[in-house]
């Protein structure tokens, strides 16, 4: 009885239908219904999802599937931004802007790239861990993969220095 309780909610993304929103905090939706390599994030939330939870999944490379939170801030604490998929500049690979409510002490738009990856941000986007088996892609919202802070890069270039 123990191992019929502990392995059906393992089995349910498996019995669903996609889209959908299975106990232990994993949506599950279609391969079919992803972005293109480089296309525009699609969003999912309400009503699958609460807001809170909301996310932007993208795939970057062939077979690599990303899922950034809808929204963030600068800091830990800060009134939290609107994350938006941001059309691309140069290369076909869409990326991400925070759009935030006046008050929010940040210099410039926050800018990040197609994995959530600061460019011009103090901090990149959280992340969801995403996984495809067959014709099912299934992202653990029951967890975030927590943001990390921009790493300066170096006024000199490290083989150049005496």
């Amino acid at each position: 009885m123990l191992i019929a309780a502990v392995s059906i909610p393992a089995l349910l993304p498996m019995l669903v239908t996609p889209p959908a929103a299975v106990p232990g905090g994993r949506v599950v939706l279609a391969l079919a219904d992803m972005p293109g390599v480089g296309a525009e994030p699609i969003r999912v939330g309400a009503p699958l999802i609460s807001a809170e939870q909301a996310f932007y999944i993208a795939q970057p490379l062939k077979g690599e599937y990303v899922a950034v939170l809808a929204h963030w801030s600068p800091r830990e604490g800060d009134a939290e931004c609107a994350v938006v998929p941001l059309p691309p500049f140069t290369a076909p690979v869409w990326s991400y802007s925070a759009s935030c409510a006046a008050g929010v002490e940040l210099p410039g738009s926050p800018v990040f790239g197609p994995r959530g990856e600061p460019i011009a941000a103090p901090r990149s986007l959280a992340r969801y861990l995403v996984s495809v088996d067959r014709d099912r892609v299934i992202v653990n919202i029951s967890r975030e993969i927590r943001e990390y802070g921009a790493t300066p890069q170096p006024k000199v270039a490290p083989l150049s220095t005496p």
